[in-house]
């Protein structure tokens, strides 16, 4: 859980450009169900620079309720917690490929914690877009807010697919928000754990191409 490289000049980087995704028929990662077609995730480039990996995405919400996103996720400091980290994004190696999450992960069955980390909450309007950008060093790196197993590094080029999901709760007034901070412009609020992993829907960008990127 340590905070990601903030975002900067990306020179010499390489950029493709993928369409529009609705809400995948698979399984949702863990802590989520299968979003609504109406709220979209549209990846817009994926780029690979010296920063790291850079991923630009827009979620549209298309309904006519109102969205909370997952994804102000927590930056950590060598004194604990500073701040939101808006770029920062779960990376998953499991398998062969790499999955970068914008999403709550629940903690695993078998593991006791503290206190859950919950990423605080970003209201998109019925109608309205959200553009977000997220930021991971390379080589990738396992970096989850629970350790299950041992860290793994892995290059670029040698992820088989790479897969984006982010996390989204519908509006409702029985959804208790806590609180209100800013980070990067963008005015966020926090929930309880327990009503955003059981709430929590997932949109998954399914396999994004790599070509001209590793």
């Amino acid at each position: 859980m340590r905070a990601l490289l903030q975002a900067g000049a990306c020179c010499m980087a390489l950029a493709i450009i993928v369409g529009c995704t609705r809400a995948s028929n698979q399984p949702a990662h863990p802590g989520g169900r299968v979003a609504h077609a109406q709220v979209e995730l549209k990846v817009e480039s994926v780029t690979s620079g010296p920063e790291g990996l850079a991923v630009a995405y827009a979620v549209r919400n298309a309904s006519s309720h109102a969205v909370l996103l997952v994804d102000g996720l927590p930056e950590w400091g060598p004194t604990g917690y500073v701040g939101l980290a808006p770029e920062r994004a779960y990376v998953d190696l499991s398998g062969d490929g790499a999955v970068l999450l914008r999403q709550l992960v629940p903690v695993p069955e078998n593991l006791d914690v503290e206190a859950p980390e919950v990423p605080a909450l970003s209201r998109v309007e019925p109608g309205t877009t959200a553009s977000r950008r997220l930021l991971v060093p390379l080589p990738l790196r396992t970096s989850m807010p629970y350790a299950t197993g041992p860290e793994v590094t892995r290059e670029l080029s040698a992820v088989r697919e790479l897969r984006l999901r982010v996390g989204y709760l519908p509006a409702a007034d029985d959804v208790r928000l806590h609180g209100a901070t800013e980070s990067g412009g963008t005015a966020y609020r926090t929930a309880e754990y327990g009503q955003v992993v059981t709430r929590q829907q997932v949109l998954d960008s399914g396999p994004l191409p790599l070509d001209g990127v590793k």
